[in-house]
């Protein structure tokens, strides 16, 4: 839903989520159902203060990997924040250092740490 929040998906966003897909075991027949019907799948949420950050970083590298970021992509991932058990000024603490060493190529777990 993230991807699709500024109403396209680029390769780059599919890509991504295939990665995501791939490594989490769903075969390419789920990966276009949930394409098709992501409203229908409910997302487990972390237990854990790492995992709900490393949530967070994966909606932000999501809205940035084409490299820009629409508002419509950030309100979402605000409002999946706030899900996740964040507050607006816990969000936007770590905001800026989690979006400039995405875009800087930082690795995701260097990210986590940064964070933490």
């Amino acid at each position: 839903m993230i991807a699709r929040a500024d109403g396209r998906i680029d390769d780059a966003e599919k890509a991504l989520l295939n990665r995501i897909a791939s490594r989490i075991g769903l075969n390419p027949d789920m990966v276009k159902e949930i394409h098709e019907h992501p409203d229908k799948f409910r997302t487990v949420a972390p237990s854990t203060r790492e995992e709900r950050y490393e949530r967070f970083i994966q909606l932000l590298e999501m809205v940035f990997i084409d490299g820009e970021a629409d508002q419509a992509e950030l309100k979402q991932v605000r409002k999946y924040c706030i899900a996740l058990g964040f507050t607006e000024e816990s969000m936007d603490k770590k905001f800026d250092t989690i979006v400039e060493r995405i875009l800087a190529g930082t690795d995701r777990s260097e990210i986590l740490d940064a964070v933490l």
